[in-house]
């Protein structure tokens, strides 16, 4: 960082970690939420109510408006100069955020960096410190949900979830050069819905290591939630087991059914309606957009009116959930759903987003074409290396090494290209990998702590998951004379949901050049997965849990035309009737291994 950047990061830095007292949300005279009115900077700030996310989009553009008319130091600090102004009229977040959108979206902004959740919000991270049930209670019990606490309340996954809201806000991001215009990015909508399903189906598999059903969507909107959650957050209230959803002022749970029908309605029929004209859902965005109400909704000029015919469902049905809190408490605080910092926290933001997920799986599963992987480029990864029938999952080409079973591993100057070449390739191209005594059939996890420093000299020891460091290498031989560029693909499915296409996660992706009737051995250091460098996931939480005894999982390896970025490629679309997933593993492109994770005492 140059000299004269010292002090405008600096200052980004103090604001962005701006300590501020709980802003209560504005109240009726009977105690409700009042939260369809005018919007201000007075106010609590949610930003998944359209009208607040519209007033600090247009704060974001006028902090990129000063930045235009004096570029360089001189208009950052003026971007910061007008920042605090407006932290100190109200609640700081609508500046907080609206200086993160700049600095996301602005090449001015770019020069700055965001500190970490854990640094500029450490109030939020903290454990909630909930008394765990025995292990040997009924999984299928709503108090099983603290079993799952260090999973939901991991610091690293919630500044992931936090960064959707600034990388793609649902009205758009004002244009670094003509501010006053909004830009939604080509391919948003899928990647959202990429996000949100892998993150749902990882939660699942979390779930399942403690032998606990699916997340059950939240699609009842009468029924009492069994499922209570306290953070323990300042700021944020807690809500007691067994509530019902309630009506705000101005919108009521039949409202929001109303739109959840309409939607589901679309989704299976291929349909939405603007008035009295049908339109033709032809790309998922249109579904999506609707849903979550944005400036690509089919309402048109009404996408940020609640009450418009589609209404704000997906992100207004949040902050119904989130307004959920004790009859007695007269706070006016809401729970930690209405925060994107602290949302993952609670169970129920799983439920709701399930919910929205299988609406638009819904429009997928029923008006995308299967998917068609027998595309793929001339290359083979081998199913087993003996001749006649074989066993299913035991690819040879998928090879997996611990970090410390490696000579040399730790090293900084570790080449692991040349020593898996050397290793794998050449003359041990056709050995299996039970004769390496590097490879390994199965990965470990474990808890680990780390300190949360709070702004008051206290520090709270935090646990979180992690896993024991591992390398992968990939055996892949190019069938063709010529050079191929192509895309390496890995996926991980828990063994138990191999045949549910949503519930595969997308570790990695890469690409690579073979040379011409090559014999590749590629190496790819776990630490490297794009699911972490590209997509943000935090590198703690790269490996499920697994469980003690033992997890069986799968991994799954597939070379694909460079061309093909699709997100949440195969999956995104419906199995081929009559065929099931296994049955991918008749194309010479693709290839699968089984492998163990076991949750191990360090």
């Amino acid at each position: 960082m140059s000299p004269t950047l010292v002090e405008p990061q600096e200052r980004a830095r103090a604001l962005l970690s701006r300590e501020s007292s709980p802003t209560p949300l504005p109240m009726t005279a009977r105690g409700e939420p009042s939260l369809l009115g005018p919007p201000s900077l007075q106010q609590r700030f949610l930003p998944f109510l359209p009208s607040h996310l519209q007033l600090a989009l247009s704060l974001a553009a006028r902090f990129m408006e000063l930045a235009n008319a004096r570029p360089g130091e001189e208009g950052l600090g003026a971007v910061l100069d007008e920042a605090e102004r407006q932290a100190q009229g109200g609640d700081p977040e609508w500046a907080k955020y609206a200086l993160r959108v700049f600095i996301a979206h602005h090449p001015e902004g770019r020069r700055l960096s965001v500190p970490p959740l854990r640094e500029r919000a450490p109030h939020r991270v903290l454990p909630s410190g909930r008394p765990e049930l025995p292990r040997k209670g009924n999984p299928g019990t709503p108090g099983a949900e603290i079993w799952l606490d260090y999973f939901r309340e991991d610091s690293g996954l919630n500044e992931h979830v936090e960064a959707w809201q600034v990388l793609y806000p649902a009205a758009g991001h004002p244009d670094p050069t003509s501010p006053e215009r909004r830009l939604r990015p080509e391919g948003r909508a899928e990647v959202l819905a990429s996000l949100r399903q892998q993150l749902l189906a990882r939660y699942d598999t979390e779930r399942l290591g403690f032998g606990m059903p699916r997340t059950v969507p939240l699609g009842d909107y009468a029924s009492p939630i069994n499922e209570g959650y306290d953070a323990g957050l300042p700021g944020f209230a807690p809500r007691p087991p067994g509530l019902s959803p309630r009506d705000l002022p101005g919108y009521g749970v039949t409202d929001h059914a109303m739109r959840r029908d309409r939607l589901f309605t679309a989704a299976s029929s291929g349909l939405l309606w603007r008035e009295e004209t049908p339109v033709v859902i032809e790309h998922l965005a249109q579904l999506a957009d609707t849903a979550e109400s944005n400036p690509g909704s089919v309402d048109g000029e009404a996408w940020a009116d609640p009450l418009g015919p589609y209404g704000a469902h997906h992100h207004l049905g949040q902050v119904l959930f989130g307004c959920l809190t004790a009859p007695q408490d007269k706070t006016g605080l809401p729970g930690v759903l209405t925060s994107p910092a602290t949302a993952a926290r609670d169970p129920l933001f799983y439920r709701w987003h399930r919910h929205v997920d299988d609406i638009l799986d819904a429009w997928r599963s029923t008006h995308l074409p299967p998917y068609d992987v027998s595309e793929g480029p001339q290359v083979l990864v081998r199913k087993w290396l003996g001749e006649g029938i074989y066993p299913a999952h035991q690819s040879p080409d998928i090879l997996l090494c611990f970090v410390k079973d490696i000579p040399g591993g730790t090293s900084p100057d570790f080449d692991g290209q040349r020593w898996g070449e050397a290793t794998f390739g050449g003359d041990y191209w056709t050995s299996p990998p039970p004769s390496f005594r590097s490879s390994t059939h199965a990965l470990n996890t474990f808890m680990a702590q780390h300190v949360v420093r709070l702004p008051d000299g206290r520090e709270v020891t935090k646990q979180h998951l992690s896993y024991e460091p591992f390398h992968f290498f990939f055996r892949v031989e190019n069938l063709l004379p010529h050079e191929q560029k192509v895309t390496v693909r890995v996926y991980l499915v828990a063994d138990a949901f191999a045949e549910d296409r949503r519930m595969w996660l997308e570790m990695d992706r890469f690409d690579h050049t073979l040379r011409p009737s090559e014999q590749a051995v590629l190496f790819r250091p776990a630490s490297l997965a794009s699911v972490v460098h590209e997509r943000g996931w935090p590198a703690n939480l790269l490996l499920p849990r697994g469980r003690r005894e033992g997890m069986l999982f799968r991994f799954m390896l597939m070379i694909t035309p460079w061309e093909e970025q699709e997100p949440g490629y195969p999956f995104h679309q419906p199995v081929p009737p009559g065929q099931r997933i296994a049955d991918m593993l008749t194309q010479p492109h693709l290839a699968t291994r089984n492998i163990w994770i076991h949750h191990v005492t360090p």
